[in-house]
């Protein structure tokens, strides 16, 4: 394999986003410079590798999904599900905080996005912890932290994107995110709990099990969406895409005819706003697409493997590895490109090693949901900080000290890759 491409192909990509060129473009780019002076590869060859980057049923779920969550957001449902939380954990001390983390597990099975989480969670709740006394950085930390369970709950965004770069089953992916979500909620709250005690934070009014069967039958028809998504999945009625599609129609269904919170007029900004998200997505990993394409003529994935085998490590090293290498990616570009260019290099050495691509996934998903907060990149926490109103760098001890919710569950997964797998063995075993 000759080097020196492969170095360039690497140095004007991260030479391009230094300079603020967005990642879709410096990946692009940087390849055409590389197929131009390095290869006698025709021009077109690279923009059909762009499309076929994109040309996958399975990514089609996304603008779906997406477009789901956008609906149910601007149809207000999260009050719903605010309403729905406070009367099981509202009583606690540190009411709004567990409050926050039960929505955003809630809402992380309707939109997949943990920026969607972040924006129409944080939107009601940091305002609302604010003025019942809690720091603005502690607001912040537990709002942009528990975010995070959007990726990590079904259905995932990006396990959707890795499940189509790495060959895994997109079913086995969600069924095994369920565990580690609900884990990773249980560890939120029992951090914020400890910071409510220690701090004297307030609880809310205690509510009786007449206000929990009345909020839960409010919210019926939404928590109805992530059954639908996954049993249609599961059952093999519907593909991830399929779903997807059934998830739209099922929210105009909600939104427009029986809340009647959204009006046909509101349809075109939601459209437009899922159009641009989604493109920037998908135009990521069609750039990716491109970069992993000369990746593989230049044959880095098969150099890694040899490498890899070569050192003779073992899985335990080969996964943290890993984790040291998502990790860093997390904090400077987003999960979509992370996964495009990366996993299809790591995931055949993982197999080779023995490890099974479904609890490397989680593992992989895990740690860039780490990167959402962490930063300089950190969407979740800048967005958290704009509704708040305050610098990021102020945050830094809270976010710390939420994150180690997320590494305690990280460590957990590590340790007990059967815990992630037993829901997979058990009800999709053809795909595990």
């Amino acid at each position: 394999m000759n080097v020196i491409p492969v170095l360039l192909l690497f140095v004007l990509m991260l030479v391009l986003m230094l300079l603020g060129l967005p990642l879709a473009f410096s990946l692009f780019f940087s390849s055409v410079v590389v197929v131009t002076a390095c290869t006698d590869l025709p021009f077109l060859q690279l923009i059909q590798k762009m499309f076929a980057g994109v040309d996958s049923f399975v990514l089609t779920a996304i603008p779906f999904f997406m477009l789901a969550g956008n609906l149910m957001n601007s149809g207000k449902i999260t009050d719903k599900l605010i309403n729905l939380a406070s009367t099981v954990v509202g009583h606690m001390r540190g009411g709004l905080a567990h409050i926050n983390v039960l929505v955003s597990l809630l809402f992380g099975g309707v939109s997949g996005s943990a920026v969607a989480d972040t924006s129409g969670v944080g939107a009601i709740l940091i305002p609302a912890m604010q003025d019942k006394g809690y720091p603005k950085a502690f607001t912040v930390a537990v709002t942009s932290t528990s975010s995070v369970l959007g990726q990590i709950i079904p259905p995932s965004l990006i396990m959707i994107i890795y499940a189509s770069t790495s060959g895994a089953s997109v079913q086995a992916l969600f069924i095994a995110g369920i565990l580690p979500g609900i884990l990773l909620a249980l560890t939120m709250m029992a951090v914020s709990y400890y910071h409510a005690v220690r701090y004297d934070y307030p609880r809310e009014e205690k509510k009786t099990f007449k206000d929990f069967f009345a909020a839960l039958k409010e919210s019926a028809l939404v928590l109805f969406m992530p059954l639908i998504i996954i049993g249609g999945v599961l059952s093999g009625v519907c593909t991830a895409t399929e779903s997807a599609v059934v998830a739209v129609v099922y929210s105009l269904i909600i939104t427009l005819f029986v809340d009647k919170t959204l009006e046909f007029s509101d349809l075109g900004p939601i459209f437009i706003q899922t159009a641009k998200g989604s493109a920037t997505s998908l135009f990521c990993i069609a750039g990716a697409g491109a970069f992993g394409y000369l990746m593989a003529y230049f044959k880095v994935s098969a150099l890694v493997q040899q490498m890899i085998l070569g050192m003779d490590m073992t899985q335990w090293q080969y996964i943290l590895f890993c984790i040291l290498l998502f990790f860093f990616l997390g904090c400077f570009m987003d999960a979509t490109p992370a996964i495009s260019i990366f996993v299809p290099i790591v995931v055949p050495a993982g197999i080779a090693l023995g490890l099974d691509p479904t609890h490397l996934g989680i593992v992989i998903c895990l740690v860039l949901a780490i990167g959402m907060v962490t930063p300089p990149y950190g969407l979740c926490l800048l967005i958290g900080c704009q509704i708040s109103g305050i610098e990021p760098q102020k945050t830094f001890k809270s976010i710390g000290v939420m994150l180690g919710a997320v590494m305690v569950t990280l460590v957990i997964v590590l340790l007990l890759p059967d815990l992630v797998l037993w829901l997979p063995r058990l009800i999709c075993p053809k795909f595990v």
